[in-house]
């Protein structure tokens, strides 16, 4: 059995939701089936390997909240570790590496960065001499963390501005897709005012839990007057998914075939149906979404494969022309710690690659800060290294994102995935009063309201910095807000450019901005 064990001091303060995401990688990324369980102030974390392997938890810091943090390469030994200590140890490790990699390639790194990062080695050593104490090394191991962490912050910055900088010498305006995905809702309606200046695509969502049933040929006719709308507005096309496995799309009437097959040929009529339907108007297809992470439908790994294979063969042979991407949901593979169900999401693309499918890019959906359907909360840096991890299969990458912009209550949301800035946990007596006042703000939607609607803090990565880094990726074709509104039902809790009053977030300010400065 290859147990790691972690001392935590205070540890019944911290949300329980915490002890839940953390998982166990190795030298992969990929993360191993543990069973977590919480016993006074030790948090063991069981697994059936016993190789060496990296801690991931979701841990508050004093700049953000909370935010995944990771500690280096451990060995399975009888004395348990001091987490935050070995979460500061880590902290540093992949900070110090990457901020020397960028600066190998010519990055300019801030004043800041080097003057806070010697002051967190400073305080972490004082940690590692503090051992036996834990409440007095824990409190150090915090302190070398949250300036760590604030060290980060200008460095990715850094990063995006030089970047753009260095893209904008052979590009003047950056020819990355930049739009929203719609759903096919009777009472869609856009402001073109306000949404044009913004983007450049619209992404119209084709799966069949939304298409298929009795007002079929409804949804049929709105995608055809979002089409139009599209061609009288001079924007480009992404179609689909047009099949979704994710556990909030998985239409109810699927439940009902009792054998693959039937589902298979279910999915591919679908598909050839709609390409057939709206051939010569799209510009994209993704054909399929969501099949990597686990399935409510007790479909085997073969079985999910053969799926992929069979509706990105339906799509060519219905439009052999058009180019066809598949979309890999939670790239960072979280949801392997949890039950070791679902595929890893780099082998499965691999696969479908190999494959040669004639797959012209692929997908990855990042909706960041929610759990257990999502992604865990990340910074700037560790958005940079997935995106370059993903360069391996030398295929371009189309960016689904989203981010919450308050935990408030969210009476249209259909998804039980929570907001993680919401957690709770033990805030130091010297941690910073959080930033209150969204006019200082460079950009407003970087602070997120709890649902207290009292204390406010900051995101890991908000929307537009997301945008931004994504953007300085040369790798990375386009990017599409994954929810336009929260007035209809939706996924995501409060991540819509519309909030659920119909007023419009600033974010969509944010990406006009972006778009006059960088994309055409």
């Amino acid at each position: 059995m290859g147990q790691l064990r972690f001392r935590v001091f205070n540890a019944q303060a911290y949300d329980t939701n915490i002890w839940q995401t953390a998982f166990v990688s190795g030298l992969e990324g990929i993360p191993w089936a543990s069973r977590n369980r919480l016993d006074g102030d030790t948090l063991t974390i069981d697994r059936t390997v016993t190789e060496s392997g990296k801690l991931s938890v979701v841990w508050p810091t004093e700049e953000y909240g909370p935010l995944l943090l990771s500690t280096a390469s451990l060995r399975c030994q009888n004395e348990p570790y001091v987490l935050p200590l070995e979460l500061a140890r880590g902290t540093i490790h992949r900070i110090r590496g990457r901020a020397l990699d960028w600066q190998r390639i010519g990055l300019r790194v801030p004043d800041y960065f080097h003057t806070t990062m010697d002051k967190g080695l400073s305080v972490f050593v004082d940690a590692v001499l503090a051992i036996n104490d834990l409440k007095r090394c824990s409190e150090l191991a915090q302190q070398a963390i949250d300036l760590v962490v604030s060290a980060s912050k200008p460095l990715g910055r850094a990063f995006v501005s030089q970047s753009l900088q260095a893209r904008h010498q052979s590009e003047k305006q950056l020819t990355t897709l930049l739009g929203v995905k719609l759903t096919p809702s009777a009472t869609w309606n856009l402001d073109a005012s306000s949404l044009l200046p913004a983007i450049n695509t619209l992404n119209l969502s084709m799966e069949m839990g939304q298409i298929e049933g009795d007002s079929r040929g409804d949804h049929l006719k709105v995608i055809e007057n979002q089409l139009e709308w599209a061609r009288d507005n001079s924007l480009r096309v992404y179609g689909g998914p047009l099949l979704n496995l994710q556990p909030h799309a998985i239409p109810r009437w699927l439940y009902l075939f009792n054998d693959f097959e039937s589902l298979y040929e279910a999915s591919c009529k679908h598909a050839t149906q709609v390409v057939e339907r709206f051939r010569g108007q799209v510009h994209l297809w993704t054909a399929a979404c969501g099949l990597n992470t686990p399935n409510t439908l007790g479909l085997s790994d073969e079985q999910v494969l053969h799926l992929a294979v069979g509706v990105i063969q339906a799509v060519r042979r219905a439009d052999p022309k058009t180019p066809v991407i598949v979309t890999i949901d939670s790239p960072w593979a979280e949801y392997l710690g949890q039950k070791g169900d679902g595929i890893s999401p780099l082998h499965f693309a691999d696969a479908l690659v190999r494959a040669d499918l004639g797959l012209s890019g692929l997908g990855l959906e990042l909706n960041l800060n929610y759990w257990p359907h999502g992604s865990l909360p990340r910074d700037l840096i560790d958005l940079s290294d997935l995106i370059d991890h993903w360069n391996i299969l030398g295929l371009p990458l189309l960016i689904q994102l989203s981010t919450p912009s308050s935990a408030a209550h969210d009476p249209k949301c259909t998804s039980k995935a929570s907001v993680v800035s919401n957690w709770s946990y033990p805030v130091p007596e010297d941690w910073a009063v959080h930033a209150t006042q969204d006019s200082g703000a460079i950009d407003p939607e970087s602070v997120f309201e709890s649902s207290n609607g009292n204390s406010k803090v900051r995101l890991p990565i908000n929307g537009l910095e997301a945008v931004q880094m994504l953007l300085a990726k040369t790798n990375v074709h386009g990017i599409i807000w994954n929810q336009f509104e929260d007035r209809e039902e939706h996924v995501y809790q409060n991540a819509g450019l519309i909030a659920g009053g119909g007023r419009k977030r600033s974010l969509l300010d944010g990406l006009t901005r972006i778009r006059q400065l960088h994309v055409q």
